[in-house]
């Protein structure tokens, strides 16, 4: 409460958060005390909240190397609010608040890119040690000492139509481990190849990721976790960039997706509040990005 003198205080009634009165020739101003809010707990809302933690921690772990990633995107919108609108509810992984909090992630099948070039296909052999590889074709060539980066280049255009010179193949290895602390940790690593038919250093070191796994680029193991390879190509128009999922072979994912997994990271988010009867659990809103906060 405060008391105004001076000139104009002769006030009543109210204006914004105020209320005045007046009182033995003063006018008195209080000021009104706002309802504390309500956090909004329905099932639906803390089902999707809890699904934030991994989208974004995975995200970072990424560190710009998924940018540009999401051709025509609306003005305004990021990589990152495509990359939470192409995963949320699709891919369910549930943290805990302090899995999320600290920095938690667990390897899923996410969508990283979308774009107008063709898929990479990606397999995984069977077998104790597996092998992973793709659907770019090298043909009969076979690597050696003295490969130069225009010779690799040239096997990957004259094997495949959708490949040219000046295109990039981009791989992608999530590691996946658990930290004594029980939390688990994602770690990404990228590598990349420019095909050049004009560039005659040797390959003294092939980058990960592009190995000739039975005439085609792979990699000669799978780490437990996730792997993908993305063609991009600059235009006129800007990057393009083939659509791609990342491809699991992660022995802890199916932990953090199953009911028990999700109701405790409710719970750890304070649990639900009972709604109305009528409304339905189901959440059709668009996703918005997670503040800081949230997580």
């Amino acid at each position: 409460m405060a008391i105004l003198t001076g000139i104009n205080t002769r006030l009543s009634g109210s204006a914004g958060d105020w209320t005045f009165t007046q009182r033995n020739g003063k006018t008195i101003a209080k000021q009104k005390v706002a309802p504390k809010a309500t956090p909004v707990r329905t099932f639906a809302t803390q089902r999707r909240r809890v699904q934030w933690g991994n989208i974004v921690n995975i995200f970072r772990q990424f560190e710009g190397n998924l940018h540009p990633s999401f051709e025509n995107k609306r003005q305004g919108v990021s990589d990152f609010n495509e990359f939470l609108r192409a995963n949320i509810g699709i891919v369910p992984v549930y943290l805990t608040k302090d899995e999320a909090r600290g920095g938690g992630a667990v390897a899923a099948p996410y969508q990283i890119t979308r774009g107008s070039l063709p898929s990479v296909a990606v397999s995984i052999s069977t077998g104790t040690d597996p092998s992973v590889s793709t659907d770019i074709l090298v043909g009969t060539f076979t690597p050696g000492p003295q490969t130069t980066v225009a010779d690799f280049s040239r096997a990957i255009i004259t094997s495949n139509t959708d490949y040219q010179d000046g295109d990039q193949i981009s791989y992608f290895r999530l590691d996946q481990t658990v930290s004594a602390d029980g939390i688990p940790r994602v770690k990404v690593n990228a590598f990349e190849f420019t095909l050049d038919l004009s560039d005659t250093t040797a390959m003294s070191e092939y980058p990960d990721g592009f190995e000739v796994v039975s005439g085609h680029i792979g990699a000669e193991s799978m780490t437990n976790g996730a792997v993908t390879w993305v063609h991009s190509r600059r235009s006129s128009t800007g990057t393009l960039v083939s659509t791609q999922h990342l491809t699991v072979s992660n022995n802890i994912l199916t932990d953090y997706q199953g009911d028990a997994q999700l109701w405790d990271a409710i719970e750890s988010y304070g649990g639900i509040r009972r709604e109305q009867f009528l409304t339905p659990n189901i959440d059709t809103e668009e996703p918005v990005v997670p503040p800081e906060a949230a997580l």
